[in-house]
């Protein structure tokens, strides 16, 4: 395989470390801001849906009591799906199998999450987080089993049609 078309199978972990890069330059102010409107969003879809009718102090609260489990969600989402783009190209290009695959994935995704963590050190009103680098962890855990079950499924299923 060319080495141009190799670079390709890298490109979307490359692009998900600059949307994680991205989102942990905004300060703390706009990092909140992001988060807090899309807490709203939520709660606004799910009042609608569910046709109940909140007063303001009590959406304040439910937001209130929310806001941070949504941001941490965010982590494990990010992180999940940054492990997901880190996998492919170790299974496929470099034939990472089991416990190598799992090792070099976490060891990638696990180091980035330190980087960034360091990198919002720089960052005004914002801190690196040993907690945050251990949800990132769990985030990339579960999106190396999400790529894991679905090599099965494909595998299975591809088997099957032989």
């Amino acid at each position: 395989m060319k080495n141009r078309i190799k670079v390709f199978y890298w490109l979307p972990a490359v692009i998900m470390m600059i949307i994680i890069f991205r989102f942990s330059t905004a300060n703390g102010e706009q990092s909140s801001g992001l988060s807090l409107g899309l807490t709203q969003n939520i709660i606004d879809t799910v009042t609608s849906i569910a046709n109940i009718d909140l007063t303001p102090g009590e959406k304040l609260s439910i937001i209130e009591s929310i806001h941070t489990p949504i941001r941490k969600l965010g982590h494990l989402t990010e992180y999940g799906i940054l492990a997901i783009t880190v996998a492919f190209p170790l299974y496929v290009l470099h034939k990472k199998r089991r416990w190598r695959l799992f090792l070099w994935c976490e060891g990638i995704s696990i180091l980035y999450a330190c980087s960034d963590e360091f990198h919002q050190l720089f960052v005004p009103e914002r801190s690196g987080q040993f907690t945050d680098v251990l949800i990132d962890s769990i985030g990339i855990t579960c999106g190396l089993l999400f790529f894991c079950i679905f090599l099965k499924i494909i595998g299975r299923n591809f088997n099957s049609h032989i």
